[in-house]
């Protein structure tokens, strides 16, 4: 095939093949990262075909026409896109429902709507600074936020050209007649989306150093990969390109710079990663990589790559690469919770048949009749207003079903909650007694259920941005307490609320909770290294801010005649020496405990809790009844330095106590004990298991705090 003849196909094998590969790279990743690190870039190759494909039909339509019919291109990418995805969500809500756990699906159901309304890519962009969705559950529709971002390209993209359109009429020098007009409008065309490729590339170099969480969904990080298949498809029609690069470019040369395209894509797999930062600029190789190919044009030399690439298997998985994108990343998330376990190789193999039987099948279908077959007739205007009803409808359902979901959660943590406020003797940490005779890792499934882990009764925790003190106030009134005590510090600090507000309720005691996620009491500058500047400097600055509002609170509450603090062990603070922050840490914390009022009398610092495997809620869900050993992990690993503890060690005015006698069984550090699950993720204690820890904080308290005065403070 010749570039000009490539220039005028609308369909072409080499990019059925591309489209191939990239939902195979796709598939693969999501179903074991650790054998395609980097397969993940698929989705830039089906950007930037899109950019090309898109932009080559708007320009066609110009060229033809002098015009660009905006009802007409949308109402054909309503057809072609929304049957299959609407389809594809509608079975998710119905198996969410089905099977997922009932902590899960809140979340499930909202990113449904959010994918619905193809806003997902937002979504999973300001989740990605949320502090609690640090280590949330996959939803079964997360790979939409692909999809969104192409939604949104698809809705600004003909206007752009559209704009081209408009610079041309306005021009003085324009001629009469399309056929002279044509060479400008490409001009105008190529001349705007060289600025949206320069812009969107700027943006996603720059966010993707300050913020690389978000930078990865966000559609202005995007743009640049559709354009640079925009630029191509401008590029390809014009007499004068096309003569100069069918004289450089032979067909040896093209075949060259396929080969070139596939090593390229095929280095990015293998050597990317989730560490790599990206988009950013090393997007340009699998970008570049996938534009390459498509110049090339399908060269036509015996050693092209060609025949590769137009094999009829690599065709067929190009044609139903679409449905099988969509109907993959549900099979991988929600299969696990039908299996009670990990999917395995068995599992494995089930989900990628069914995603292409799925696929398949809603090609000939959905996909196909909607598109070329009844609702070829449909006028513009109806096609829209039918796509409509249809994603209304999807918004709908998801949001709600979730009252009835929320109520459903209630209902069980109230059961729990009831559960583990009068204990058996073996349930929970009651097993752990010497003389109790009970196995702490008995064959049952825990309770909660791990996706239950994370809903508290009662929750105080500020935002991981601002600095705004969140103060909430549990027991005695001010005029009636016998004793007031303040919890201050990071989440590790307000995941003892739950006992300290039990202890505060038995003893008549005012308990004020001040807690910030990821932010400890201290004078150290906390330094959160997992974020780019400036954003790392403002999260710095938030924190110390906050702290400093925490002390004039303490200032204004003479009550307070003790502190009860921990903070996360391995969060580091800023250091002059890297290697010592643990140090500096140490030192932060004492300096802030002697700045606090004379009315403190004592501060008591909580050992940090042990750090478990990431992914310890899955482990536990697809483990069930062995989660307690299968999921544990050693103490030594487990338990590391604690500055927090240090300083206590070191301070005249602070006391230290552990809990963890109560989460260390025979040297390890088990995920559920005597039945109770004992974390709500890697390194936060589940509410239900410290609540029954009630009594022995309770006694530890007694110990290192002084008697109160009966009188009322």
């Amino acid at each position: 095939m010749t570039m000009r003849q490539a220039a005028k196909q609308q369909t072409r094998r080499d990019i059925q093949g591309l489209r191939a590969i990239a939902v195979a790279l796709v598939v693969v990743y999501h179903l074991n990262p650790a054998t395609l690190p980097g397969g993940y870039v698929g989705v830039d190759m089906f950007f930037v075909i899109s950019g090309f494909l898109i932009t080559g039909q708007l320009v066609r339509e110009a060229e033809t026409s002098g015009r660009i019919d905006l009802p007409r291109f949308w109402a054909r990418r309503a057809k072609r896109l929304l049957p299959a995805a609407l389809l594809v969500l509608l079975v998710t809500v119905l198996a969410v429902w089905t099977i997922a756990p009932l902590g899960l699906r809140p979340a499930f159901l909202t990113q449904v709507a959010a994918s619905a309304g193809y806003a997902q890519n937002w979504v999973l962009a300001a989740q990605s600074v949320d502090y609690s969705a640090a280590e949330t559950w996959a939803s079964p529709v997360q790979h939409f936020w692909s999809l969104s971002v192409e939604e949104q390209f698809y809705i600004v993209w003909p206007l752009i050209a559209v704009v081209a359109l408009v610079l041309l009429r306005r021009s003085r020098r324009s001629d009469n007649g399309t056929g002279d007009r044509f060479p400008r409008f490409l001009q105008n065309l190529t001349m705007l989306v060289a600025l949206v490729t320069i812009a969107s590339f700027i943006t996603s170099v720059v966010l993707t150093t300050v913020d690389p969480q978000a930078a990865y969904f966000v559609t202005p990080t995007r743009a640049w990969e559709f354009a640079i298949g925009g630029l191509i498809a401008c590029a390809l029609p014009t007499s004068r390109v096309m003569t100069r690069l069918e004289r450089w470019l032979t067909p040896s040369a093209r075949s060259a710079m396929a080969w070139l395209g596939l090593i390229g894509i095929g280095a990015s797999v293998v050597t990317f990663s989730d560490a790599t930062p990206f988009p950013g600029w090393i997007a340009l190789l699998p970008v570049i990589s996938t534009a390459l190919i498509i110049v090339a044009a399908e060269p036509e030399t015996r050693w092209s790559p060609q025949p590769l690439l137009a094999r009829p298997t690599m065709q067929w998985l190009g044609d139903i690469s679409y449905g099988a994108y969509l109907w993959h990343f549900p099979l991988i998330v929600l299969l696990p919770f039908a299996f009670g376990g990990s999917l395995g190789v068995l599992g494995t193999l089930t989900v990628i048949t069914a995603t292409l039987v799925l696929a398949h099948l809603s090609k000939i279908a959905v996909e196909d009749p909607f598109r070329t077959g009844f609702s070829k007739a449909w006028s513009n205007k109806r096609t829209l207003a039918v796509t409509a009803v249809g994603v209304a409808a999807m918004l709908a359902v998801p949001i709600v079903s979730l009252g009835s979901v929320d109520r459903q959660i209630v209902t069980e943590r109230d059961r729990v909650a009831s559960i583990v406020a009068n204990p058996t003797e073996c349930l929970g940490a009651t097993s752990l007694n010497s003389d109790s005779g009970c196995d702490p890792a008995p064959l049952q499934l825990p309770i909660p259920e791990p996706a239950l882990a994370d809903q508290a009764p009662e929750r105080c925790l500020s935002d991981l941005e601002g600095a705004q003190v969140r103060k909430c106030t549990y027991g005695a009134e001010p005029g009636t307490a016998i004793r007031t005590i303040a919890l201050v510090g990071d989440s590790h600090a307000e995941q003892w609320l739950t006992p300290l507000k039990r202890i505060a309720e038995q003893n008549n005691w005012r308990l004020i909770v001040m807690a910030k996620a990821s932010c400890p009491f201290t004078s150290a500058e906390r330094d959160f290294v997992s974020f780019g500047e400036p954003k790392r400097a403002e999260l710095r600055q938030d924190c110390l801010d906050w702290n400093a509002e925490v002390l004039e609170e303490l200032e204004q509450e003479p009550q307070v005649d003790a502190v009860v603090t921990s903070a996360k062990a391995a969060n580091k603070v800023v250091s002059n020496s890297a290697s010592k922050w643990q140090e500096a840490a140490a030192e932060g914390y004492e300096r802030r405990w002697n700045e606090l009022p004379e009315t403190v009398g004592t501060v008591v610092a909580i050992e940090d809790t042990p750090e478990l495997q990431e992914d310890l809620m899955r482990c536990v869900t697809e483990e069930g009844e062995t989660a307690a050993t299968s999921c544990a992990e050693p103490a030594k690993d487990a338990l590391g330095d604690d500055p927090l503890s240090d300083a206590a060690a070191s301070s005249e005015r602070a006391e230290l106590i552990s809990m963890n006698d109560y989460l260390v069984v025979d040297d390890d550090c088990p995920p559920v004990i005597g039945g109770v699950l004992v974390y709500r993720d890697s390194h936060h204690l589940n509410w239900a298991y410290t609540e029954m820890l009630t009594e022995p904080l309770a006694d530890a308290l007694e110990e290192v705090l002084p008697e109160h005065s009966e009188t009322v403070a």
